[in-house]
């Protein structure tokens, strides 16, 4: 037989679980409100736009580390293969003359500033002094 007291204990596990389910039912239906609410916005024009853009911008993401990684590989194949081929001798430099050299000898065979303009590439001024200092008439 049980004492008063025990019965009051059992009482209050029992309130007390009672309680407990009772909140649980509370939570979980605000859980369900909480779950429809992001699912009518994010069927909305406005979370399908949001969601759009998103999958927009990885998109463009993707695009663009794609084409990096392209790049990259197509630099390491021409580094590859110009670290594989043999230093190439290079010819010695042919030696020509300057353009001022070959501006003076004109001069001196009696061409005029414009022709020195047009052969040399100097300007007026540069081709006049010449023709004045290595002309015929100097």
């Amino acid at each position: 037989m049980m004492n008063i007291a025990e019965l009051y204990v059992y009482e209050i596990l029992l309130l007390s679980n009672a309680i407990l389910l009772a909140a649980a039912v509370v939570a979980v239906q605000r859980f369900r409100r909480q779950c429809d609410r992001l699912e009518r916005f994010w069927n909305s024009p406005t979370g399908t736009a949001i969601a759009d853009r998103k999958a927009d911008k990885d998109r463009l993401q993707l695009v663009t580390t794609m084409r990096l990684e392209k790049h990259v590989a197509e630099l390491h194949e021409k580094v590859a293969k110009l670290a594989a081929t043999p230093a190439r001798q290079s010819a010695p430099a042919v030696v020509r003359q300057l353009p001022i050299e070959n501006a003076v000898r004109l001069a001196k065979t009696g061409a005029s500033a414009e022709d020195l303009t047009r052969t040399c590439g100097l300007n007026i001024g540069e081709a006049r002094l010449l023709a004045k200092m290595h002309g015929s008439a100097a």
